[in-house]
């Protein structure tokens, strides 16, 4: 989601990374911020939104939204 040429749904691939993932949406935008991403995903139980860096790897059912960055 976000700042990628093709946001939408993916298969997970095993041991895919938050680059991997941008990857399968076309890449990023011109405006997109490329050194952190917000990551949702379910700890325990509850939804959680962290910042990770594009290295991080990405388990099934995380959504990755990449942020705008500003000039």
């Amino acid at each position: 989601m976000g700042e990628v040429r093709k946001p939408g749904q993916y298969p997970y691939v095993n041991a895919m990374t938050v680059e991997g993932a941008v990857a399968n949406a076309e890449g990023y935008t011109e405006r997109a911020k490329k050194r952190m991403v917000r990551l949702t995903r379910k700890f325990g139980g509850l939804m959680s939104t962290v910042m990770v860096p594009t290295d991080y790897t990405v388990q099934p059912g995380d959504t990755i939204y990449v942020l705008e960055r500003f000039f």
